[in-house]
């Protein structure tokens, strides 16, 4: 068999498979969606009572971000008294973040007593949850090294994990001229399952630093139903569009709808590369 009669085989193969139909429609019944309250509120000591509320929509939906709900009861409770939130446009300019809902009351610093909360919207909708404050963790200290040439510098950050007890963290890593207008760098979560010597721990970055920028460290103490819920959230973000991912369920901590309740405990330090 000549090579001339080899490539003229080749390509009427080709030419059949081209001449085929191989795509068909498939029609699919989808269930009717039932959407949802979903919450972000967390309590921060000596900031007010805020929240964001808005409702599940579903994904083949046009729009981009959840509808806010605004014809709603929120409540929070703490030591026997409940203070109702009215609705409104609340700014916060130093995280850049926006709350539908909030008090003048401020978040006591109480580490030993539960926060409940209960939502009611005009549909009879009513979300309810559970949380309490917990104690932050205190960054031990910064340090710098250098790399060979004394060009770049990467930040290691100590602090010592609390023994006898399980804990979670998220540590958030900044740079810029301020918190809120610098670049994140570092955003991730973890337990306390780590190799550590006498329970130090420390959370290091890359070489990526020069002489004159600024560093932000910020280290939450988080419980478990806010770890679970991060670590959700990370697995729908990497699963939306991978086909090949497995799609991840958000893991709420409140009851009637989606989304967390939680306390909002952290520490902060700066270090200005010198």
């Amino acid at each position: 068999m000549n090579l001339r009669f080899i490539l003229f085989l080749i390509i009427g193969y080709f030419l059949i498979l081209s001449s085929c139909n191989l795509e068909k429609d498939i029609d699919i019944d989808l269930p009717a969606y039932e959407s949802e309250l979903v919450l972000e509120c967390y309590l921060e000591p000596g900031q007010p009572y805020r929240l964001l509320l808005s409702e599940s929509q579903d994904y083949f939906n046009n729009n981009t971000d959840n509808p806010l709900i605004e014809n709603a009861v929120v409540e929070i409770t703490h030591q026997g008294q409940t203070d109702t939130l009215p609705f409104g446009a609340y700014f916060d300019f130093v995280f850049n973040k926006f709350y539908n809902f909030q008090s003048n009351t401020i978040v006591p610093q109480n580490y030993y007593e539960d926060f409940s909360i209960k939502i009611e919207d005009d549909r009879g909708r009513i979300l309810t949850g559970t949380t309490q404050i917990i104690e932050a963790v205190e960054i031990d200290s910064l340090v710098l090294q250098f790399n060979s040439s004394d060009t770049a510098a990467l930040i290691l950050s100590y602090f010592i994990d609390p023994q006898n007890e399980d804990n979670w963290y998220r540590r958030q890593l900044h740079t810029g001229e301020t918190i809120d207008g610098g670049r994140l760098d570092q955003d991730f979560i973890t337990d306390d399952n780590l190799e550590t010597q006498d329970g130090q721990y420390v959370f290091g970055s890359a070489f990526d630093y020069t002489f004159g920028d600024t560093l932000y460290s910020t280290l939450y103490h988080i419980d478990e139903p806010y770890y679970n819920f991060l670590q959700s959230v990370f697995d729908a973000i990497g699963a939306n569009g991978n086909p090949f991912a497995t799609p991840s369920q958000i893991k709420s901590n409140v009851e009637g709808g989606l989304g967390i309740f939680t306390g909002l405990s952290y520490d902060r330090d700066t270090l200005i590369v010198q």
